[in-house]
């Protein structure tokens, strides 16, 4: 059994294909984290008692855990708009971005359709069957956003990108080398970012903050019957989370930058994440900004 064990493992094993590496990096994280992000807010709706804050919470969690399962291969942006303020900064190659944007979008239709098939029976005490996406039985926000009737189409706008830059411009700060952060923290810290945004935004459109988060399953809505309402509602919202959470993505990593990254010693340092979190410290004689990916 060892013996074919370690031949399927060699067969599947990928080595010398880093860049491929990390498109499934991106995919399995963003699938995780829209798996159990569209899972929880399912489950809060058919729950009795179900109510937001476990699902802002069960969404931190979720992405607490994608980007364990991400960050040592690929980063783990799990967001193309964090990949883009990301190569804006210097720290992603600018042909990596649509690479990257495509595996996310495609994890996050994968792990709505999960999330979906999973709890169909949910759905269908729902909505009994009748796929909605406005009215007193609409189910597809549970996948992707919309935004409440009072919002206006600024106001969605700036919501996202003000919570998008929330996220980008603390990622710089969790990810920034100088603040000595162990490298396995990280990940907790980014969760906890998430459920902060999405306490503190989320009633405004369900806190996208990431184009992949919600056109990835957008798609999924429309597949599995929706129809094409999903993007046609509330006025054609559906942009809004796509061109907001990338104006806020680099907005809260040129804000960090230019407010803290720019202003403190490049120091070289070597964080580990185990037994003690030792730090050597390796002080350089000129500025510079740390901070990248998970």
């Amino acid at each position: 059994m060892g013996v074919f064990q370690d031949k399927i493992a060699s067969a599947l094993r990928i080595e010398d294909q880093q860049f491929t590496r990390e498109l499934l990096a991106e995919c399995i994280g963003t699938f995780f984290l829209l798996l159990i992000g569209n899972a929880a807010n399912i489950q809060a709706a058919v729950a009795v008692g179900g109510n937001s804050t476990s699902c802002h919470i069960a969404w931190g969690i979720g992405f607490m855990f994608a980007v364990y399962l991400a960050a040592s291969v690929s980063g783990g942006h799990l967001n193309p708009a964090i990949s883009v303020a990301q190569s804006i900064l210097g720290n992603l190659p600018p042909w990596k971005i649509i690479p990257y944007t495509i595996a996310q979008v495609i994890g996050a239709f994968l792990g709505a359709a999960l999330a979906y098939f999973g709890h169909h029976d949910d759905l269908w005490k729902l909505d009994g069957g009748i796929r909605q996406v406005t009215g007193g039985q609409a189910t597809a926000g549970l996948f992707t956003t919309f935004p409440p009737d009072h919002m206006s189409v600024w106001g969605s706008l700036f919501d996202q990108i003000i919570g998008t830059a929330m996220l980008s411009g603390l990622v710089c700060l969790i990810t920034d080398k100088r603040h000595q952060i162990p490298t396995g923290v990280v990940p907790v810290l980014a969760g906890s970012i998430m459920s902060m945004v999405a306490m503190t935004f989320g009633a405004n459109g369900g806190f996208a903050i990431n184009p992949a988060r919600d056109f990835g399953p957008r798609v999924f809505c429309l597949c599995a019957g929706y129809g094409w309402e999903v993007f046609s509602a509330h006025g054609y919202y559906f942009w809004i989370p796509i061109i907001g959470a990338f104006i806020g993505a680099i907005i809260g990593a040129w804000i960090y930058k230019i407010f803290v990254g720019l202003h403190g010693m490049n120091e070289s340092l070597d964080i580990q994440p185990a037994k003690g979190f030792n730090v050597s410290v390796k002080v350089d004689r000129e500025y510079s900004n740390s901070s990248g990916s998970y």
